[in-house]
């Protein structure tokens, strides 16, 4: 665990090290946000141990991913803490997400770098459910190159959520939560805020030797694109509903995770309908339960209708790799 702390630090100084610090003027679309497969499986890390399970798999970073199975009993754990670092080399043949209907897209490369902190704050028994408080924090950074147009896409970002989980027996959670994002340029002007109630319930299996998860939410999202225009500040504000499923299938030191995610979304200040889907797949070599290596495939598609969606339609693959640091104290 000493070897984990010192390579914590390393990563984040490496992180504020390489950040851009050019002044280019952000423009991005705010709403393509696909954080959700790996904010679940951060909870999950951090809730294990919280309460007896009947789990049985093939090593602790299975467990972690599945999370609880049978909380009957609250185990007397108060504060805990999950690290989590990814560095990430994408290339996109669509890198700002633009409509199809743009003959302008280009393909390019991404460096993305991102810090998760979670805290749990105890671990509380209800009768035959445990409820565990989390507030997490986290910063990351987004790096365009290959074509020069696309610099002003850089950007760094810092959020920070409060989430309430309730455990059943059986794999169940339910739980309630507040998020707020924070998008800044390159020259630290903050250029997007978003602010998020959500509402989400979830259901973890085995089968096998396979871990397995659903996951249904619903949030609003309260937004400022920071426009000059105020009629136009809050035009991305808006009704979601997500359906996430998602695997780990473990094979010796390597893991297979598909995943697919449905996103509707209703705009309350522009008439316009979306309906997303993201897929993709992680293939991860694990040096050790908290260290891997991933190869990374994902496809994202959006269909917009409404005079607000008009020629918002897009598609975009991704591939690439990265190395994943996620870590327990």
């Amino acid at each position: 665990m000493k070897k984990c702390k010192h390579l914590c630090f390393l990563l984040f100084g490496t992180y504020f090290f390489f950040s851009p610090s050019t002044g280019a003027e952000l423009k991005r679309q705010p709403e393509v946000r696909y954080g959700s497969i790996q904010e679940y499986r951060n909870r999950q890390n951090l809730l294990k141990g919280t309460a007896s399970t009947s789990v049985s798999s093939y090593n602790s970073v299975n467990k972690s991913d599945l999370g609880l199975q049978r909380p009957v009993e609250t185990k007397d754990k108060g504060f805990g803490y999950h690290f989590g670092f990814e560095s990430k080399l994408l290339y996109s043949n669509n890198p700002a997400s633009a409509p199809d209907s743009n003959s302008l897209i280009d393909a390019a490369g991404i460096w993305d770098n991102a810090l998760s902190n979670s805290f749990l704050l105890g671990a509380y028994d209800f009768g035959g459910a445990s409820f565990s408080p989390i507030i997490g924090l986290g910063i990351s950074n987004s790096t365009y190159f290959g074509d020069d147009d696309l610099s002003v896409l850089d950007s760094n970002n810092f959020n920070v959520s409060f989430t309430g989980i309730f455990q059943f027996p059986n794999g169940w959670s339910a739980r309630s939560g507040l998020s707020s994002s924070f998008d800044f340029n390159t020259a630290m002007s903050q250029t997007y805020r978003q602010t998020s109630p959500t509402i989400g319930v979830s259901k973890g299996f085995n089968i096998a030797s396979v871990s397995a998860f659903i996951d249904l939410s619903i949030s609003y999202h309260f937004t400022d694109t920071h426009s000059i225009l105020p009629s136009e500040a809050e035009k991305m504000d808006r009704f979601e509903s997500a359906l996430i499923f998602g695997f780990d299938i473990p094979i010796h030191n390597f893991e297979v995770s598909p995943y697919l995610r449905f996103c509707l979304a209703n705009y309350s200040n522009q008439d316009r309908d979306e309906f997303t889907t993201n897929a993709g797949v992680d293939f991860s070599y694990h040096f050790y339960d908290w260290l891997a290596l991933k190869l990374m495939l994902s496809y994202s598609n959006r269909n917009a209708s409404g005079a607000g969606g008009v020629a918002a339609d897009f598609s975009r693959f991704d591939l690439g790799g990265a190395i994943s640091l996620n870590a327990q104290f």
